[in-house]
């Protein structure tokens, strides 16, 4: 039974996986160590043999959802979406390892009417001082500077949306191959309130920066958010004047 001081809601889990079966096995423990006294459901949106049949063999998860389609990130999620049955949609990885409050501390922000989406930090899962401090930098101070002049970024592996909201403003746009959270997020914001919850953080893998360079990895970041700015690209476009 739901404590009284929280909202009576149940929520659901989404999580996209492509050829990530190790990972995804960590992910999925760390849901299955939830402290929520509500009804929590997992779904994962998995792709290649062995992603999917660690996803069905594993005790947390309720539903899975084959992708055949390798559509990106924001069609896996939607596909997920649909299928679930919670009132609060949360989104997470598969190379993202959550903490045992994060369903609870994201679904007591829904006590709130107005409150459509919520947003917390990024830690690296692996590494040193390095991309401690450089997540802290670009994943939570960034963060904290951007959201109170209206610019909130909901981070993929680390967000949620009240799924009224969700539908009302059609869900991911699937023709963004990125920031496609962060477009997301400004669309929520027509509809209600974004919050930014800097307590809730979840440790996720810093394998791409590792890859590509924090750098390289910002000035995309950049480019694509001003290609996101022209006009007739986006109908939150103003956001970025």
């Amino acid at each position: 039974m739901a404590a009284a001081s929280e909202p009576a809601t149940t929520a659901s889990v989404v999580v996209p996986a492509r050829d990530e079966p190790d990972s995804l096995e960590r992910t999925l423990d760390a849901l299955s160590a939830q402290t929520f006294d509500g009804r929590l459901e997992v779904i994962v949106v998995a792709s290649g043999t062995t992603t999917l049949a660690v996803a069905r063999a594993h005790r947390i998860v309720d539903r899975v959802v084959a992708d055949r389609t390798h559509e990106g990130p924001g069609a896996a999620r939607n596909r997920g979406a649909a299928v679930a049955t919670g009132d609060v949609l949360l989104f997470t990885d598969a190379d993202t390892v959550v903490p045992p409050a994060w369903v609870r501390r994201h679904r007591r922000h829904y006590a709130t009417p107005a409150v459509v989406g919520v947003g917390g930090p990024l830690r690296p899962l692996a590494g040193g001082l390095r991309h401690g401090l450089l997540f802290r930098l670009l994943s939570d101070w960034w963060y904290r500077a951007s959201w109170p002049v209206g610019f909130v970024q909901q981070p993929g592996p680390n967000c949620s949306v009240r799924r009224s909201a969700f539908e009302a403003v059609g869900g991911f746009d699937e023709s963004l191959s990125f920031i496609e959270d962060t477009d997301l997020s400004l669309r929520l914001r027509e509809a209600g309130t974004v919050v930014y919850d800097h307590t809730c953080p979840v440790a996720t893998s810093p394998r791409r920066q590792e890859r590509e360079g924090y750098l390289p990895l910002f000035l995309a970041y950049l480019a694509g958010y001003l290609a996101y700015a022209i006009p007739g690209r986006s109908p939150t476009r103003d956001h970025f004047s």
